[in-house]
Parts: structure tokens; C-alpha cells; sequence
């Protein structure tokens, strides 16, 4: 058996050496916390100092003990090395310390770094990679002994954990009462000598250096009002449940006599099982003013602690929604809900309204209204308006008619006059004056206030109205609501980035985008979420983006339950269904969205947006009979809704366009006038295709520059980059693209070839579009190329695309003017 080679020695310190080779004779304080290696500098350095007198742990000693050594560093011609932990209240200490800095020399010993941490797994032939070294950092505090145990039980394949445990017990053996003191402060209390006196009942000079003592243990983390990592727990176990529960019981009784009781040490107290009245009591206050996570975690510690837990069931599942658990919240609720027929009426309905929520957080705003429908007029009380907004917008107009008839006065509290507003507001927007709709639905925001409600909704009145203005091409108006909060939820964050896609700033989205990613968690936010994606990869005509996108949004299409705040998300993937050939995966839903729509009387504000959304999957799929149903509808809604006017001409001028009648007056207006309503990706759009099917070579000019033109003035003042394949490393993305990027820069046949180019045609295709010769096109790309200064064709598509040229032009070769499937839509 290979016997383990004993530890490496430990250099002593350069400051000790130094401080011993300029002073004669030697007069050397060595000051550090427990196991910092005071006794190991000593006596490596015992048999070079002869006569020189040596005194370990001088903190141990009598007030008259140490006056003699202060004495002898002053007075005595020998030398002198002593070691101590720190003790700042002992009056004589401080006088040692002052003799030995007039006399001689103060070295502190303290904890290593991470850095340092590392050096020493080297010496011990460990090779740790930083996360390793962080994590062992962080488990021994940087204290060099348990450091040193640490990487010991790391060289013989032991647990590191459990080491570094078991000689943190060892340490605390020697003193119960400093034990007791770091569990106190493992469970939230302070190092205040007058409080530790009358809970561990010790005289104040016993506390004060017990207080001096937990300092200098080298288990209390940079704070001093935690433990380190290895440390937690420790003392408690050392101490025992009984010994451990007396302490806790004083200090609680001395905490709340004197009313400093915290949240933090009431829920240490309930964590470790205590159980008292006037403990549950405090923690279930505490939780009114706490944050949602906070809150949640104090009624959780409530319970054991002795709260009633059936009193505290609807608080607990309140904030756990609020705090984001979602699966505590439909366990509680969905104990209340099992034993409805005994239970509170007013839990049974505050039950229903909570668990109606996290179904709608899921995208089940159908569960939402069949729990609603559940409760019924007779018990829905004070929730009457949620539950008529739920059903309503989940298509169920008679049911949300027949609860709302049902609404039981109660106090006008700013929450029940917002959803009274809610409610008023959808209803108009679905069938009454968008104008009054808007104003109920601010009116609402403002009865809540910038922060809103705790109380968990089906959905927040800003989603809803922001959802209606980015319907309704008020894109201004929704950043503003989406503005409002000062700490944006996930959901109003992805409808930032909503609004940023339909107004044409695909960066600004883009960025949004990656930045919420890792907090999207409900399945309502990644169906807006995955939506935005594969939106804006077809907008940036990157089919293998689109790809990759549309399949990562598969597991929520197949749980996408339809409603009407699900419509834009909707759309947006029915098109890139459409564009990759699988509509067939979304017919469904898009029957399913058009049954809603019918239901609800066809409302102009918001099925406006899906009926755009249609035409441009007939556009995409090149099928102009799938056009009419939804150019008629706008044009019906046209007749109620400004916006929906705008989308009715541009769907007829689309229309006329896959007919092969290319009407430039009408096709430039359209797509200027979807531009000034916020669709300026749109605009650009029909006159890029217009232009690609136009027979004359000066309308198709004239579309193109139309095309660009609404690029080059849309958000960002240029046309959105796709730079993850084509744009180098070395290359940024912003500062040097925009440096480029000036207006008659190509010139406007150069800039017709790039346009095509760019958008996927060969040379001989865009020579059949202008009708010159694939060489001449490639003597064009040539001098483009070294006009930018592109060093390869990817770099010189990145740059054209940088610049506005191609974003919006479908691939088509001549022949595709008389039919056939684009490539993009």
C-alpha cells in the first residue's frame, strides 16, 4: 500500500523573517485569528532564535502576565517573539500590542486569498481550476489550516466537506460558550456583547471577550454576521437540540421584550423547528411590508413555527405567485379547491381567482375560464370583473355577460376599481369605441399605481393594454404603458421587444431578447417569447435562424391553448410556418383564433392584426385566393378603425401584386402609409415585392427605392442586421457598419443589384431582373466589393445588409412573375 506523503510545510512569512533580520535582538508580535499558523511560525523558528524567549497564545494569559511581557519588550535587553489572537477590548492587550510597536515589531497573520488558496494547492501538487479554487475558497473562508485540510482531503480522494466539518467541530469543542455564540449568529444574530450577557447569562467581561473570540475564530464570513460556508450548521450540531433550543428560546425572549426582533432572526429561529406563538405572530407581520420572495419565505417559516395554516393559505399562495412559484401556489390552491365545499367562501374565491392566474401565466387562459365558470355568479363576488375579462377573452362572451351580472359590492379599493376598469375596457375593445376602450384601460393603470397590485390577475392591466395599442399600430402609446413600471415584469419586457419587431428596430428587439432570455420561464411568456424569435428571423430573411427557431418553439405551439391576447404570437408563428412549409402544424390554431374572432362579433381592434397576419401568409405561401377572406374582413373593419383602413389598402394593393398588377402610385402610398402607422418592415416589404414583380424596369426602380427609402427612415435609421454568419469576429457590429452607411453611396444600379443580390439571387437571376448580362452583373458585385472595402463575399453581404440593401427582397427568378412558392416571404 502507498503510504500518503505528509502535508507540505508551510514558508514562514516574508514580513516574519524580515522583521527578525533587522531587529537585534528580535521583539516580534505575531497577531492572527485561529488557524492562521501562528504556532507553525513559532516553531519553525524555534531552534534559530537560542535564547529568545517564546510565548504562544498569549491571549490565554492573566491581566498580570501580560503587563510582564509588555514590560519585557520595553525594558528587558533579551529578545522576545510572542503569538496571539486578537482581543481589542482587553486594556492590557492594546498595551502589549502599543509596547511591541514602540519596541519591536507587529506582524498580522490573516486568511489567504483565492490566489494565495491556489499557490498553496500547487505546493501540495493539485492542480485546481479557478471554479474549483472559488468553490474551496468560499467552504474554509481563506483560513490557512483549513485550507490546508481541505486540499489534504482533496489529495487522498476524502471528502472535503465533511474535513473541513470535523476539524471546525474539533476547534469548537474547547468552548461551548463561543460555540454558542457562533450559532447565534448562524441563525441571524448579532455580535452585541450586552445581548449575548443576557442570553448565554455570562458577565459582561466574559461576553465582551466572547464577542472578541467569534472574530478571531476565522468561521465568521467577511461580514461577521454569517458563518462561512463550511461553518453553517456546525455550531448547532456541536451544541446539541436542547442546548440549542435553550439559547434560542432567551434570545428570542430578549429580542422581543426589547422589540428588535428581525425578519432575518425570526426565520433563522423557525427554521431550526422552534415553535412559539409570539414567534409565528412577528414572522407573519413581517411579511406585509417584505418583498414577494421574502414574504413567502416568512409565512413559510410561520407554519412550523405554529401559525394556523389553514388561516395563512390564501397569503401563502398569493405570494408565491407573486415571488414566481407558480407550483406552490397551485399546490395550496389546489388543496383549497379539493375541500371547496367546506372552506371559506371567500378562500374558495380568492382560491379560484389565484389558481385561474398560474393557469394563465401556463397559456391555459381556457383552464382560467373553466375555473371561473366553476365558481359561478353565486360565489364570485368581488371578482366578477377578472372573471368576465378571462372569459371574454377566451371567447366566451355569454359566460363573462353572465358572471359580470353577478359582481357583489365591496370597498372601492384601487384594486377592485382597476379590474372593474379591466373589464370595461376589454368589453369596449371588443365591441364598443376603441377611444373609450384606451381611456378605461389608463384609467386602470392609474387606480393601480406604477407598482400594481400583489394580488395575483389572470394578466396585468398593462400587458392588456399595450397588447391593444400594438394591435391597433399605437406603438408610441405602448412604449409608453410598457414604460411605466419601475421594475418591468418578464412579460412587459418581451412586449418592449413586441413593439421594437413591429416598428421595424429588429437590433433594439433582438437585444431585448437576449437580455430577458434566461428569466422566460411561463409558458405564456415563452410563446411570446419563441413568437418574437422566429419573427425576427423571417424578417431578417435567414432561413436557417427561421429553423432553428421554429423548432425550438414546437413544445409551446403544441401546448398553445388560443385566446385573444395570444393573436400577435400566433401570427407571427403561423407565418413562419408558412415560410418553412409546415402550416399544417399551426392550421389549428389559426381555425381556432378565426372561431374566436367570430365569436367575439369579428372586433375590428383586434383581429385586425391576425387578418394582416393572413394576408401575408397567402402572400408568402403565393396563394392570392387565401388573400380574400382576409382582405374583406379588414376592409369591413376598416370602416370602425383607422388602423384597420391602412392594412385594408395595403392588402389590397398586396392583392393586386401576386395578380401581376403592379399599380406604383397605389403600392408607394401603401407602403408609406404602413410605414407613418408603424410597419415600416411591412411597407418595405410590399414595395421590395412589387418591385420584383413589376414588368417595367423604371417601376421596379422607382418600388426599389421606395423600398429603401422606408429602410433607411425606419428605427435606427437602417435596416436591421443579421451579423451572427456573416459578420468577422474582429468586426463590430455598430460603429463601423455606420460609418459606411451614407446614402448614395452605391449608385442607384449598384444598388439594385445589391438589393438582389443580397436577397439570394444569382447573377443570372438579377440579370433577367434588369435585363443586362450575369458578366455585367458580376463587374457590378466587383466594384461594389471594393468600394466597401469587403475582404469576402460573406463580409460584403454583411455590409449590404448593414446598409438597408436585400432585408425584404424574396428570392424569385424571372420565370416567378407568372407563380410559383417564394423562397422568403
Amino acid at each position: 500500500m502507498t503510504s500518503v506523503p505528509a502535508p507540505p510545510r508551510r514558508p514562514v512569512p516574508r514580513e516574519v523573517t524580515r522583521a527578525l533580520a533587522t531587529s537585534a535582538p528580535p521583539r516580534l508580535l505575531l497577531v492572527g485569528g485561529t488557524g492562521t499558523g501562528k504556532s507553525a511560525v513559532l516553531a519553525s523558528l524555534r531552534d534559530d532564535l537560542g535564547d529568545v524567549r517564546i510565548v504562544d497564545d498569549a491571549h490565554r494569559m492573566t491581566a498580570a502576565e501580560l503587563q510582564d511581557l509588555a514590560d519585557h519588550v520595553r525594558d528587558a535587553p533579551t529578545g522576545i517573539v510572542v503569538s496571539t489572537e486578537p482581543r481589542p477590548h482587553r486594556a492590557e492587550m492594546r498595551s502589549l500590542t502599543a509596547a511591541f510597536a514602540g519596541s519591536g515589531t507587529v506582524v498580522e497573520l490573516g486568511r489567504w486569498t483565492a490566489r494565495e488558496t491556489a499557490g498553496r494547492a500547487a505546493s501540495f501538487e493539485l492542480r485546481l481550476a479557478p471554479p474549483q479554487v472559488r468553490a474551496l475558497h468560499r467552504l474554509t473562508g481563506g483560513v490557512p489550516n483549513l485550507v490546508d485540510t481541505a486540499l489534504e482531503a482533496l489529495r487522498t480522494d476524502g471528502d472535503v466537506r465533511h474535513a473541513v466539518g470535523e476539524a471546525i467541530r474539533r476547534q469548537l469543542l474547547a468552548d461551548l460558550d463561543l460555540t454558542a455564540v457562533l450559532a447565534l449568529v448562524d441563525l441571524g444574530a448579532a455580535l452585541d456583547p450586552g445581548e449575548l450577557a443576557a442570553v448565554l447569562e455570562v458577565p459582561a467581561e466574559r461576553a465582551l471577550d466572547l464577542v472578541d473570540a467569534a472574530r478571531a475564530s476565522g468561521l465568521l464570513g467577511a461580514d461577521a454576521a454569517s458563518l462561512t460556508a463550511g461553518a453553517s450548521g456546525v455550531p448547532a450540531a456541536v451544541l446539541g437540540r436542547h442546548n440549542l433550543f435553550a439559547v434560542a428560546r432567551r434570545l428570542l425572549a430578549t429580542r422581543i421584550d426589547a422589540g428588535t426582533l428581525t425578519p432575518h432572526l425570526a426565520r433563522g429561529l423557525a427554521t431550526i423547528g422552534l415553535t412559539d406563538p409570539h414567534l409565528a405572530r412577528r414572522l407573519v407581520e413581517f411579511a406585509v411590508d417584505a418583498t414577494p420572495r421574502e414574504a413567502a419565505d416568512l409565512l413559510d417559516a410561520a407554519v412550523p413555527a405554529g401559525a394556523d395554516p389553514d388561516a395563512l393559505a390564501v397569503r401563502r399562495a398569493e405570494v408565491a405567485f407573486a415571488a414566481g412559484d407558480l407550483e406552490k401556489a397551485e399546490q395550496i390552491t389546489d388543496r383549497l379547491l379539493d375541500r371547496a365545499d367546506t372552506t371559506d367562501v371567500d378562500d374558495v374565491r380568492a382560491a379560484t381567482r389565484i389558481s385561474a392566474s398560474i393557469a394563465a401565466h401556463r397559456g391555459m387562459l381556457d383552464r382560467s375560464a373553466d375555473l371561473f365558470e366553476w365558481l359561478g355568479p353565486e360565489r364570485v363576488g368581488t371578482d366578477a370583473p377578472l372573471a368576465a375579462t378571462v372569459l371574454l377573452a377566451a371567447g366566451r362572451p355569454s359566460a363573462a355577460e353572465h358572471l359580470r351580472g353577478a359582481a357583489a359590492s365591496g370597498a372601492p379599493t384601487s384594486s377592485a376599481s382597476a379590474a372593474r376598469l379591466l373589464e370595461e375596457g376589454l368589453r369596449e375593445s371588443v365591441g364598443g369605441d376603441g377611444r373609450i376602450a384606451m381611456n378605461r384601460l389608463a384609467r386602470a393603470l392609474t387606480s393601480l399605481g406604477s407598482d400594481g397590485s400583489l394580488r395575483a390577475w389572470p394578466d396585468t392591466v398593462d400587458a392588456v393594454a399595450a397588447l391593444l395599442c400594438l394591435h391597433s399600430g399605437e406603438l408610441g402609446h405602448a412604449r409608453a404603458i410598457l414604460g411605466r413600471p419601475e421594475m418591468p415584469t418578464v412579460r412587459n419586457r418581451l412586449l418592449v421587444a413586441w413593439t421594437e419587431m413591429l416598428g421595424g428596430d429588429l437590433a433594439a428587439a433582438a437585444a431585448i431578447a437576449e437580455a430577458v432570455a434566461s428569466e422566460v420561464t411561463g409558458q405564456r411568456d415563452l410563446l411570446f417569447f419563441h413568437a418574437l424569435q422566429v419573427g425576427l428571423a423571417r424578417r431578417n430573411a435567414d432561413l436557417g435562424a427561421l429553423t432553428m427557431r421554429w423548432q425550438a418553439a414546437q413544445s409551446v405551439v403544441a401546448e398553445y391553448s388560443v385566446d385573444l391576447f395570444g393573436l400577435l404570437p400566433l401570427g407571427e408563428l403561423w407565418l413562419g410556418a408558412v415560410r418553412l412549409g409546415e402550416s399544417a402544424r399551426v392550421a389549428h390554431l389559426v381555425a381556432g383564433a378565426r372561431a374566436l374572432l367570430t365569436t367575439l362579433g369579428e372586433p375590428p381592434l383586434w383581429g385586425a392584426a391576425l387578418h394582416w397576419y393572413g394576408v401575408q401568409a397567402a402572400i408568402a405561401a403565393d396563394r392570392p385566393s387565401d388573400l380574400v377572406p382576409h382582405a374583406r374582413a379588414l376592409a369591413l373593419a376598416a370602416e370602425t378603425t383607422a388602423y384597420a383602413a391602412v392594412l385594408a389598402r395595403a392588402g389590397h394593393a398586396w392583392l393586386g401584386v401576386l395578380r401581376g398588377e403592379v399599380d406604383a402610385t397605389r403600392i408607394r402610398e401603401a407602403a408609406e402609409t404602413l410605414a407613418s402607422v408603424g410597419l415600416p418592415w411591412d411597407g418595405a416589404k410590399l414595395a421590395g415585392e412589387a418591385a420584383l414583380r413589376a414588368a417595367d424596369t423604371t417601376v421596379a426602380t422607382g418600388l426599389l427605392q421606395v423600398a429603401r427609402t422606408i429602410r433607411q427612415d425606419g428605427p435606427g435609421g437602417r435596416a436591421p442586421v443579421d451579423a451572427a454568419p456573416d459578420t468577422p469576429p474582429n468586426e463590430p457590429d455598430d460603429a463601423p457598419l455606420r460609418a459606411r452607411e451614407k446614402p448614395g453611396a452605391l449608385s442607384e444600379r449598384e444598388a439594385q443589384v445589391a438589393d438582389l443580390v443580397v436577397s439570394g439571387l444569382t447573377y443570372r437571376e438579377v440579370g433577367n431582373h434588369l435585363y443586362i448580362s450575369a458578366k455585367t452583373v458580376e463587374h457590378h458585385v466587383a466594384r461594389i466589393r471594393r468600394r466597401l472595402g469587403a475582404g469576402s463575399r460573406s463580409e460584403l453581404l454583411s455590409l449590404l445588409r448593414a446598409m438597408g440593401h436585400g432585408a425584404d427582397v424574396s428570392r424569385r427568378t424571372h420565370s416567378d412573375r407568372n407563380g410559383g412558392k417564394p423562397a422568403c416571404p
